[in-house]
């Protein structure tokens, strides 16, 4: 028995305006007959590539034409990464690590650039500034470093130091530290337990910052805890990159679930601050 092609070619068009119906409800279209004006008819396809060629041509002969006026003015040719300056004028590249391990294969921290603070932020007038009169603050109203020896685990903060700080700095004897390093402390390490339990909300200023060193492994979710329980809320993240010039390739150890070698250490900062209440009354 032939088939009958009639009946066929009706099943498949019904198919097909089923899937144009289906694609019209899900771009927007009001029915299925427009949807070729969201994906486009083959006749605006085949002339929108036909206008790229153009363009493309056009654009070929404007880069041959200005690759012979720079050979006649005898101009340099840059093809590494340090001619791509960003937003400035100097000879001193900028800082693009990722692409200088392109480029050399070494590894990026080892080669930072533009680190005396004299240089470093000639570029930038205002950031300069900024720092000219921050060191002429701590010039004028620093008082000189003073210690108090004791144990952290029974020393009551508030009742021996009994006064407001507006900078913490905490930087414990972690676990990880340990593992890393065996031997690196003398004395017991703390874990993130015994971090949480110092009383730092007892002696945290309003406003006050705090800055806790927590490692690059379990501490970056306990440190952003302990925080939170000292009712600070975190507002950076300083990472410190460490060199390693004399054991480029050192993959001695790793955490148990890195898949990378270790070369940073993570600095989180908590802000606290009262909430500002605003008030609208007519008058």
């Amino acid at each position: 028995m032939a088939p009958d092609y009639k009946e066929i070619m009706q099943k498949l068009q019904a198919r097909s305006r089923k899937r144009r119906d289906k694609l019209a409800e899900v771009f927007g279209v009001s029915s299925g007959r427009r949807i070729g004006v969201v994906l486009n008819t083959q006749m605006e396809v085949v002339a929108r590539r036909k206008m790229n060629e153009v363009r493309w041509e056009r654009s070929s002969r404007k880069r041959s034409r200005g690759a012979e006026d720079e050979e006649g003015n005898d101009q340099k040719l840059y093809i590494g990464s340090e001619i791509f300056l960003k937003g400035t004028q100097s000879a001193n590249p900028h800082n693009d690590y990722q692409q200088h391990f392109v480029d050399t294969g070494n590894r990026p921290q080892n080669y930072i650039r533009d680190t005396g603070i004299q240089e470093r932020f000639e570029e930038y007038p205002k950031l300069k500034e900024l720092i000219r009169l921050k060191d002429q603050q701590i010039a004028e109203f620093a008082t000189p470093p003073q210690y108090l020896p004791g144990d952290l685990h029974t020393l009551e903060l508030r009742s021996t130091l009994r006064t407001d700080f507006d900078i913490i700095y905490i930087d414990p004897p972690l676990e990880e530290y340990e593992r890393r390093a065996p031997g690196v402390y003398t004395n017991k390490t703390w874990n993130w337990q015994e971090v949480s339990t110092l009383k730092i909300d007892e002696i945290a200023g309003n406003p006050s910052f705090v800055f806790l060193w927590c490692g690059s492994a379990e501490g970056l979710d306990e440190g952003r805890e302990c925080l939170r329980r000292w009712g600070f809320r975190r507002c950076e993240d300083i990472c410190w990159i460490k060199t390693n010039k004399d054991k480029p390739g050192n993959t001695s150890y790793l955490e148990p679930k890195a898949l990378f070698q270790h070369t940073k250490e993570h600095c989180l900062m908590g802000i606290k601050k009262s909430p500002v209440v605003l008030i609208l009354a007519e008058v």
